[in-house]
């Protein structure tokens, strides 16, 4: 039995969120309206380079100084938990409501995702996403390759200008939404075939990961996810 929660297979994720879409050279899982308690798994194959966390301990040192009364000073000793078992993802999953995610390292916890927030970390062994609420809404999106790339997550929340990476970009949006006089439709990848600075419009907060070539800021995964619990986009709670 616990050779199954270890067998790393993309498949079990693809069956489960219920829709894949394929463009690009990458694949989006998407569920868009998940009723309350579905369950999704997974547990996908490692990237084709690991990338070692080793400035984590430093990260959140720096974070505490400049949040001494935050959220994350007050769970040091769990936070620092977490970032044991915290691997890179060459996958971002992203949030359009709120999930509950539980995975066999931390036991004793569980990880609150609400609208608007994202991870680009995994865990070791098999992992399950449980939506808190009905019209539950979530997207994993990665390359083919299995290559960790570049990436870039934005929230609007309301219309606003958008610049991207560059050209080759390829922009996953949560909602539908119109890129300068472009419509994009939810989950489904776009590519940037021009790098100048346009209006992104949305009528409802849309969560937009840009992916895009070059090697990924590592260390902005672990700031932008501590940036999330402080700001209450991520949860820490007991299982």
């Amino acid at each position: 039995m616990y050779q199954l929660a270890e067998t790393q297979d993309s498949r079990i994720a693809q069956y489960s969120f219920g829709k894949s879409i394929t463009q690009f050279g990458m694949t989006v899982y998407s569920c868009t309206n998940a009723r309350e308690g579905k369950k999704i798994f997974g547990n996908d194959p490692d990237p084709v380079k690991e990338y070692v966390l080793d400035s984590q301990l430093d990260l959140v040192n720096a974070h505490m100084e400049k949040y001494p009364n935050g959220k994350i000073a007050e769970m040091e000793d769990i936070v620092r938990e977490i970032g044991i078992y915290n691997q890179v993802h060459y996958r971002t999953v992203a949030f359009g409501s709120t999930w509950k995610s539980d995975s066999l390292k931390p036991a004793h916890i569980s990880i609150l995702y609400h609208n608007g927030s994202h991870t680009s970390f995994r865990y070791s062994g098999i992992n399950r996403m449980t939506s808190m609420e009905s019209g539950g809404l979530i997207t994993c999106s990665g390359f083919d390759s299995k290559e960790c790339t570049g990436r870039k997550v934005h929230f609007l929340k309301e219309n606003d200008s958008f610049t991207p990476q560059g050209v080759g970009s390829i922009i996953v949006p949560m909602h539908d939404c119109w890129y300068h006089q472009t419509k994009l439709v939810q989950h489904f990848p776009f590519p940037i075939s021009d790098p100048t600075t346009v209006q992104v419009t949305v009528d409802k907060p849309t969560v937009i990961v840009e992916f895009y070539q070059g090697e990924p800021d590592i260390e902005s995964f672990t700031t932008t996810w501590m940036e999330q619990v402080e700001e209450g986009l991520i949860e820490i709670v007991n299982r």
